[in-house]
């Protein structure tokens, strides 16, 4: 099994790379332009794959191995909480695939549904960034001992 702080480390350094994918895909999405846009719209469909495809790259190496393995073997207590979020897992990774879907049959003529698509994409930022916390959080609970007073 790694040690505690390899896996904090590498979970962290995953984190932080979703988390610059992330902040570019919002940037990218802050607002539809008002020219351009077909462009816009391709530039948008392109990031958002390569953003979706990484983080099943990543959401696959945590699975790795068993989705928080360590944090089960060193804390079974846990085991709800491992479970909850490796759940979320199959949702982010649906609605990733609704989003893409929904971009593939987008064109500028479509200015409600490309902010509609922009607002779920914002929201989907949201709920990784929640997720991935969570995680981070669950590592630290995990392998942090508890300090108590002895009386």
């Amino acid at each position: 099994m790694p040690r505690p702080n390899e896996i904090a480390r590498w979970l962290r350094e995953q984190h932080d790379k979703v988390k610059d994918l992330s902040a570019h895909l919002g940037r990218q999405v802050a607002a539809v332009p008002h020219h351009n846009v077909d462009q816009w719209l391709v530039n948008l469909t392109d990031e958002f794959e390569r953003y979706r495809a990484h983080f099943e790259k990543h959401m696959a190496l945590e699975q790795e191995g068993g989705y928080l393995a360590p944090v089960l073997e060193q804390r079974p207590t846990l085991a709800a909480e491992v479970t909850h979020l490796h759940a979320q897992h199959g949702q982010i990774s649906q609605v990733m695939t609704w989003i893409l879907s929904e971009l593939n049959g987008l064109t500028s003529a479509n200015r409600l549904l490309l902010r509609d698509a922009c607002a779920r994409i914002d929201t989907l930022i949201e709920i990784i960034s929640e997720h991935e916390e969570q995680e981070n959080l669950l590592v630290s609970q995990a392998f942090t001992e508890e300090v108590g007073t002895k009386d």
